[in-house]
């Protein structure tokens, strides 16, 4: 019964994907500071190095960005999800985009081993401009940086709550399907 209700649960949170479902429906992020079809602002964003990201390096294939933290455990579980995606999906670039000050993101992606880009102490730009609430979260762009469509990441995974590299990657399929209607 315990094991109902937490599914149950799980599902209300918007986390479920059922496999006999023909369409999955994703809820974009509560009030994004950037709307569907817009031009994603990645102007002056820097590594944890202090390197300003170019936007030649991550445009050009559909861009994946995880808004992420330190402090996030779910977070933690994504990376050697995301860095399989990354090494399977040619078609698309990877970025990451936290609020964590570059000291702690440099440790943070020793610890973890990325093998995408990192943005950050984008503080401000996720706070107040992509008006982000809670992590982890993506958005999607396309490959000239127009925002697709956003997401939590509970609703791309498992029973658990947490993504998956099959749930990130049905939303990623899904979303360029939308636009190539």
């Amino acid at each position: 019964m315990r094991t109902i209700a937490a599914a149950f649960a799980i599902c209300l949170a918007g986390a479920c994907n059922f496999a006999h479902a023909t369409e999955v429906s994703y809820k974009l992020l509560p009030n994004f500071g950037v709307a569907i079809g817009d031009q994603f602002p990645l102007d002056g964003l820097t590594d944890p190095y202090g390197q300003v990201i170019a936007k030649e390096k991550v445009l050009g294939k559909v861009l994946l960005i995880n808004f992420y933290t330190e402090n996030c455990a779910p977070c933690i579980r994504e990376v050697p999800k995301l860095n399989k995606i990354k090494q399977q999906r040619e078609d698309i670039n990877v970025l990451a985009i936290t609020p964590d000050h570059s000291e702690q993101a440099a440790k943070y992606l020793k610890q973890y081993g990325w093998s995408w880009q990192v943005a950050a102490n984008a503080q401000t730009f996720l706070f107040k401009n992509l008006k982000v609430q809670s992590f982890p979260a993506f958005a999607l762009l396309d490959s000239n940086g127009r925002l697709l469509a956003t997401v939590q990441a509970n609703q791309l995974g498992g029973e658990d709550g947490n993504a998956t590299v099959e749930g990130i990657g049905a939303w990623v399929d899904a979303q360029i399907k939308k636009t190539a209607q």
